[in-house]
């Protein structure tokens, strides 16, 4: 069954702990049934949280204390025998490390990585052996003390690690100033029952910009300001998302393309150049083929195309989603996604605020029909506009479901695929070596 490592991400650390404390046959057998469901999910690429490149950890740090509790605690215990509870502490340890990789992205597992990742773990270690022997009131007030421990520890861990090649604090807050001193022109549009607002930044050749989940305007808010030097860059919020109307709640990605076209067409453009980033790369596909008169090249950049080669796991994980609702549906998707934490720290201030009311409307209404959207290949490689389909190095690296479809679909159209650096995000985080990337795409595409 796909998507049970989260499951059992949760569960192994909580067995192992029990079974480190006072160990059962029942809590070790249960421990270690945990672990080869995990091994199943992991080796077999049906889990939904698990970076690929980082298979060989999840499994050494699953398989080695397992195979040691195994072989020699659990005999013993079903004996009678006296038991040494360090290997199902090691356990504890190492399904904390587990899933603390699971949950935290990591673009490399450096030795400064795996150090700081054993803080928290080091924490169980230092609660578990005072548990044994204690009163029931003693152990639940040392366990709850644990807890909050090992939550500070990993945040710290993961706030001092978490991060993408290339990420520079200074870079990122060179960045923030520029967009700070960029003028920019609001507005707003009418299309089809809804007021959309936009934003417009600079002078030259017109870029479109078009955000995906959550459909707010300041995903670019960074490199909108950057390129701003040398183009004209109209970001917006989508229907239904931050500062726009939410008056027409029936989603379609066509609508969405004919959305983009009233945009551009009141900034003062009949065409421009089209970028779009996740479900916002989708619109700008679908532009291609079905408003192509408002397009003079389109990049794609990591469109969640779950379809063109259907991926029934990541199907099931969105069913999932959409079924859980906004909360911890929601939840679920950002452990998905992967995002360093670094990024999350560099959105702009207001962004959030904005967006928090959008995850709703997109988990309901978007959601399932970006995953499910099926490109009109033979119009995309007879429409005559330039397409260019883009991946993260990062997102390369770990395979996680929005990278794949862009070379796919790049192979079927017979479309350049460009790396840009980092994540599905890193117009966040390295905004500065992005810029750079999309900058020079386009100057690509125009002297061809």
């Amino acid at each position: 069954m796909v998507g049970l490592d989260g499951v059992t991400l949760v569960l192994s650390p909580l067995l192992w702990l029990l079974a480190g404390i006072r160990p059962r046959p029942w809590l070790l057998v249960a421990a270690l049934a945990v672990d080869v469901v995990f091994l199943i999910e992991a080796l077999g690429d049906l889990g939904w949280f698990l970076d690929q490149d980082k298979l060989w950890l999840h499994v050494v740090l699953t398989v080695l204390p397992a195979a040691v509790v195994g072989a020699w605690t659990l005999p013993r215990v079903i004996r009678g025998s006296p038991v040494d509870p360090w290997p199902a502490v090691v356990a504890a340890v190492a399904a904390v490390v587990n899933a603390y990789f699971a949950v935290v992205p990591h673009e490399r597992v450096t030795f400064g990585v795996l150090a700081f990742a054993l803080v928290p773990a080091v924490v169980v270690l230092a609660v578990i052996l005072p548990l044994r022997g204690r009163g029931r009131v003693a152990r639940i007030a040392v366990g709850i003390g644990a807890t909050l421990a090992l939550a500070a520890s990993s945040a710290v861990a993961a706030i001092k690690t978490s991060t993408v090649t290339g990420y520079d604090a200074e870079d990122s807050a060179a960045a923030r100033a520029k967009a700070e001193q960029v003028p920019v022109r609001t507005g707003h549009v009418t299309s089809e029952g809804d007021t959309l607002y936009y934003e417009v930044r600079g002078c030259g050749p017109p870029l479109l910009m078009i955000s995906g989940g959550q459909g707010d305007a300041g995903f670019y808010t960074y490199p909108a300001a950057l390129l701003a030097d040398e183009f004209q860059v109209i970001t917006y919020d989508r229907r239904g998302n931050s500062r726009s109307t939410r008056n027409v709640t029936d989603f379609s990605i066509a609508q969405q393309a004919r959305d983009a076209v009233a945009v551009l067409r009141a900034a003062g453009h009949e065409s421009a150049a089209i970028f779009g980033n996740s479900g916002g790369a989708i619109i700008a596909l679908e532009m291609a083929t079905s408003t192509p008169a408002a397009a003079t090249a389109v990049i794609a950049h990591e469109p969640p195309l779950l379809t063109v080669e259907p991926d029934t796991k990541s199907l099931a994980m969105f069913d999932t989603i959409r079924r859980l609702g906004a909360g911890t549906g929601m939840a679920l998707f950002s452990l998905s996604v992967g995002i360093p934490v670094a990024a999350y720290r560099e959105i702009p201030a207001d962004f959030t605020a904005r967006t928090a009311n959008n995850q709703r409307f997109f988990a309901e209404h978007e959601m399932a029909h970006f995953v499910r959207y099926a490109p009109n290949v033979e119009r995309l490689k007879s429409s005559g506009i330039p397409v260019v389909m883009a991946v993260g190095a990062t997102t390369l690296a770990t395979r996680r479901y929005y990278g794949p479809p862009a070379g796919i679909l790049a192979g079927k159209i017979g479309a350049p695929l460009v790396v840009f650096p980092g994540h599905h995000l890193s117009y966040f985080d390295v905004p500065v070596a992005w810029t750079a990337k999309l900058r020079d795409t386009l100057h690509d595409v125009r002297r061809h």
